[in-house]
């Protein structure tokens, strides 16, 4: 089930989550977890321990996305590759644009310059957070006239070759939560499971495949997200509505009761 709470900022839509978190742990039912951003997660675990007391530890957990990746991890045995540092991932891009760019069209001598190597490492978490493969970007890049075509195609080839790279025995942090979605299909998790994820204005879309698969697994699922209302028209809250429509169609798509208030 999808449950979406909205509402303007100020108007109790987290205390609502903590209400409910700590009546659960009132009665002893474990399997509540609160998703916020990893920014928040101190500052959230802080507040509900204040709501639930002593007994938050035995039956609730406040996690981020990689969090929840990590607890998925071990529950399910996946025995990921060791996850890179940034330094590992700097290494593995330097190999990766040596090791292409004689088919290179912009950044051949990327592989010289520091600054450019990070800015493409940049560019490379962005993409995967966004779902964009090299695969899309080769079909870009024909669509593309001039010096555009020719960067995207140059990015197609970067992303293939530092994926190959990592590959090599070593895992990449950027792939962390599309990984996550594909181990909650065989976690434990299912319709004893309450979810609440909260602090967000909006959801990449390796967030949104997470938020997904939960759907898929049958867990409840309660999302906060602040606008003034589902259908209005103020653009300060449009990514939020963007995301609670979102939500709303993989829940009819996969045949969830949906409820909003």
């Amino acid at each position: 089930m999808l449950r979406l709470i909205l509402g303007r900022a100020g108007t109790g839509k987290t205390a609502l989550l903590f209400s409910e978190i700590a009546a659960r742990c009132a009665r002893r039912q474990s399997g509540s977890f609160l998703i916020v951003p990893e920014q928040y997660s101190h500052e959230a675990e802080r507040a509900l321990c204040a709501a639930c007391g002593d007994s938050l530890s035995l039956y609730a957990e406040v996690l981020s996305f990689t969090g929840l990746a990590r607890r998925v991890a071990a529950e399910t045995g996946a025995g990921e590759a060791p996850l890179l540092d940034q330094g590992g991932r700097l290494l593995c891009m330097a190999l990766a644009l040596d090791g292409a760019a004689s088919r290179l069209r912009v950044y051949g001598s990327a592989g010289r310059r520091a600054e450019t190597q990070s800015a493409l490492l940049a560019a490379v978490d962005s993409l995967k957070a966004a779902g964009v493969d090299s695969e899309a970007l080769y079909a870009a890049s024909e669509s593309c006239p001039g010096g555009l075509g020719d960067k995207l195609a140059d990015m197609a080839l970067i992303l293939e070759a530092y994926d190959a790279v990592v590959a090599n025995g070593h895992a990449d942090p950027a792939d962390r939560l599309t990984v996550l979605a594909e181990q909650i299909l065989d976690s434990s998790m299912g319709p004893d499971d309450h979810i609440y994820v909260d602090g967000f204005i909006d959801f990449t879309f390796q967030e949104r495949q997470v938020l997904r698969a939960l759907l898929k697994r049958g867990v409840q699922l309660t999302v906060c997200l602040t606008m003034d209302e589902l259908h209005g028209e103020n653009e300060i809250f449009e990514l939020s509505r963007r995301s609670a429509r979102e939500l709303l169609a993989y829940a009819g798509e996969l045949g969830a009761e949906t409820e909003t208030r």
